[in-house]
């Protein structure tokens, strides 16, 4: 990973931290990958967001890896 990139690619996996969910795009800050990234999805029906957590053992790695942690729905409540 070169530090004087802004962006890197990111691997998403599923709760198994297995199977690959997919790949995004995230940014670089202060030259590392963020701790974790969330994901907009739906839950029965609702907006939530998936949350995933940087994989401690993929430092330096080129593409580092997030395994699934959980779905957090939001509510109308939330909007607030």
């Amino acid at each position: 990973m070169d530090a004087s990139q802004r962006t890197i690619e990111a691997a998403l996996f599923y709760e198994d931290g297995q199977t690959l969910d997919s790949v995004v795009v995230v940014p670089l800050i202060g030259g590392c990958p963020p701790g974790q990234i969330r994901v907009a999805t739906t839950f029965g029906g609702a907006l939530a967001y998936d949350i995933y957590e940087l994989d401690d053992d993929t430092d330096g790695s080129p593409m580092p890896s997030y395994p699934y942690i959980a779905t957090i729905p939001l509510t109308i409540d939330d909007l607030d």
